[in-house]
């Protein structure tokens, strides 16, 4: 029996998506916890062997317009984006990832469209990205066969051999933003993440193309269509913010220390669904 689906939403531009998405990366490449890890019991390492992972890139904008939010909520009060930078900054130290920015930079925030599309693309996976780049596949992939609310029914099952190029992939975009400072919405700085994480670190055997040809492709009019409908599920799905952990039975978990009580979902779900009216199958889910 295939284990539940836990849907990853985020954005680029998420200061907490990122770490979260240090702390799958690591759990899917098996990167070794150190002791200092161990100060924030929210943070600890995922149990991914619990759950079926879908990464699911979104762009945040379109969310926050359909519900009526202004553009970055967390920076309308100067104490509170503040506080978001320094929360970040150590909780990134004691995960052993220092050089994080206690303060906003002054380019903060990038355009994220670029990085979220190749994402969009690299997430339906090594056979998708060959077939758009011969001309064979020029619309999104076809939904999954999956549970109402789970919120993948718009990419396929993502594989561990996937996953792992994928995650490393979303961490070294985050990475190159917040620690190294560079543009992320730069073609030819995106194309070099490419070339050495993905097209560089492909299962044996897999040939995909170039950093500057996925450049390219996330121009393409499937890649923006593809990644227009993962938003608008998010908003349909009744999402509000990033990142976000939706699970098979309509479960939604908001921020990056709910990561764990997200994948133990499916352990307690029926004392939860006992105890909660909220569900993101609804369309406009009733709190």
């Amino acid at each position: 029996m295939a284990p539940p689906t836990l849907c990853f939403w985020f954005e680029f531009s998420s200061p907490y998506s990122m770490v979260s998405a240090l702390r799958l990366f690591r759990a899917l490449n098996e990167v070794p916890q150190g002791s200092a890890r161990q100060t924030l019991p929210s943070n600890g390492q995922p149990n991914i062997s619990e759950v079926s992972l879908a990464y699911r890139p979104i762009l945040l904008g379109p969310v926050f317009k359909a519900i009526g939010q202004q553009p970055l909520p967390a920076m309308q009060i100067p104490t509170k984006g503040k506080y978001m930078f320094h929360d970040v900054e150590r909780t990134l130290n004691t995960l052993d990832c220092p050089g994080f920015p206690g303060t906003p930079m002054k380019n903060w925030p990038p355009n994220p469209i670029l990085p979220a599309r190749m994402a969009w693309l690299l997430a339906q996976g090594f056979e998708h990205i060959n077939a758009v780049d011969s001309g064979a596949e020029q619309t999104p992939s076809a939904p999954a066969t999956t549970e109402p609310g789970s919120g993948s029914g718009s990419v396929g099952r993502q594989d561990r051999a996937l996953l792992r190029v994928l995650s490393e992939f979303v961490w070294r975009v985050y990475e190159t933003e917040f620690i190294h400072g560079k543009d992320i919405g730069d073609p030819d700085t995106m194309a070099a993440l490419w070339d050495t994480y993905v097209a560089g670190s492909a299962p044996g055997g897999t040939c995909l193309p170039s950093g500057n040809r996925a450049v390219e492709m996330a121009g393409l009019q499937a890649v923006k269509d593809g990644l227009r409908g993962a938003t608008q599920e998010a908003v349909d799905l009744g999402l509000f913010g990033a990142p976000s952990f939706t699970t098979d039975d309509g479960g939604l978990y908001w921020g990056n220390d709910r990561l764990l009580d997200a994948i133990a979902h499916h352990r307690v779900k029926k004392q939860i669904n006992q105890a909660s009216g909220f569900c993101v199958r609804s369309r406009n889910p009733s709190l």
